[in-house]
């Protein structure tokens, strides 16, 4: 008889549909997991006894006691077992674990020397409420390994002037206010992102300050790509606007931007504050080297709403101008001179004043003449001798010669 179960309960799950598995971060931990009206189990009663059925816990919280009673043949001739609902028994608010301890002990009731093991099959589906600052406000279904941040992407996500720092849970008339999706999305922090259950109320209000951030940065914001100079490879600049909170400080903002890049030019990054009173806008000079990797927190200001901070990119050319055979931009390379990049360029025309070659360099003028290394950015000049020796004289004499001769022979056929 036992085997004859155990080859229809085999039969019945080859030809069953396999059910849908709803994703999840990790295996569900029987210990940990909760059981709610609306959760799937498989009941294995093994002992004496052993059968095994597919159940729904209701909507009171219980889960139906079935007992074998017989068989009925179907249409195929095939033998299949029969149940009866002989009790009910409430394990909403348990775990799995405890469940099956309940139910070993209520099972004991009509049956001898067996024990039972919960199998979670489906999970329950419940309600949550998004309101807020969220693209389409409204009520969504959940399961219950769902956290915050998901089903605020179901409706649709946060609105550019929402917060993402300070989400408002409520939960049985409980306000939970240290949910921060932003710290989840930068450092995979799920404390700040928890699970939800049915009933729960997700508000989203608006942000209370922001901060552009721009320039060489990894980015969450819009970003596009510059040739790199030294490598010609595809360089990352961004722009983006983000959530600012009290006590911010630029390496916040740096960090909410997705870092700087290793093309940053961390020396000549800068902060554009509004001034209240005059409208315009102050040039705060900042250093990132300072403040990001020597931990210098006097450097470290703290930011204010409106304010842009800008990282620009480093620049990776030198420039080669005047009496030159190719003026232009060319890559800088360590360690080379002056003269190197003017040979870059094809070397001096002959109206070069060799003597006279300067380099412009954040606005000062360094004579090159005795050659000395250039830096990224650097400006070659390459200046055009006011007297050029018998080349001049050659050419001015061509340039008189001709006209007066052409006049003589003029005169002298007319005469």
């Amino acid at each position: 008889m036992l085997q004859l179960i155990l080859s229809i309960a085999l039969f019945i799950q080859i030809t069953a549909p396999i059910p849908e598995v709803i994703g999840v971060e990790a295996p569900i931990i029987p210990e940990q997991y909760i059981l709610m009206p609306g959760d799937g189990l498989l009941v294995n009663i093994t002992g004496k006894t052993n059968y095994s059925y597919s159940t729904v816990i209701t909507y009171e919280g219980k889960l139906t006691i079935n007992l074998p009673v017989g068989s009925i043949v179907s249409d195929k001739g095939v033998s299949i077992p029969r149940y009866d609902v002989v009790d009910a028994v409430v394990i909403s608010g348990l775990t799995m674990h405890s469940a099956q301890d309940t139910l070993t002990k209520t099972f004991g009731l009509y049956l001898k020397d067996v024990s039972v093991k919960l199998t979670l099959t489906a999970l329950r589906k419940g309600i949550v409420f998004v309101t807020g600052e969220v693209q389409n406000p409204g009520v969504y279904n959940a399961f219950p390994v769902e956290r915050v941040s998901q089903i605020i992407e179901k409706a649709g996500g946060v609105t550019p002037i929402g917060s993402k720092s300070n989400i408002k849970l409520i939960r049985n008339n409980t306000e939970r206010t240290d949910i921060n999706i932003e710290q989840f999305e930068m450092f995979g922090n799920l404390e700040s992102n928890p699970r939800l259950e049915s009933g729960d109320i997700i508000y989203v209000p608006q942000v209370k300050g922001i901060v552009t951030v721009k320039g060489a940065l990894f980015g969450r914001g819009e970003s596009k790509l510059r040739t790199s100079a030294l490598t010609t490879e595809k360089e990352r600049i961004s722009e983006g606007v983000y959530e600012l909170n009290p006590q911010n400080k630029i390496s916040d903002m740096i960090a909410k931007a997705g870092g700087v890049t290793p093309w940053a030019d961390l020396s000549f990054s800068y902060i554009e504050r509004l001034e209240s009173e005059k409208g315009s806008r102050l040039k705060i000079p900042i250093d990132l080297y300072r403040i990001l990797f020597e931990k210098d927190t006097t450097a470290d200001l703290l930011m204010r709403s409106g304010d842009i901070l800008v990282v620009p990119p480093m620049n990776t050319l030198v420039y080669v101008q005047g009496e030159v055979t190719n003026p232009g931009a060319f890559l800088f390379s360590a360690n080379l001179r002056s003269s190197d990049y003017i040979g870059q360029a094809g070397g001096p025309t002959n109206y070069a004043n060799n003597r006279g070659v300067y380099i412009r360099r954040l606005g000062k003028k360094i004579s090159a003449k005795t050659n000395p290394l250039v830096e990224p950015g650097d400006i070659i000049v390459v200046p055009r001798t006011t007297f050029k020796w018998w080349q001049d004289y050659a050419t001015i004499i061509s340039a008189i010669a001709i006209p007066i001769a052409t006049a003589l022979l003029y005169l002298r056929v007319t005469e």
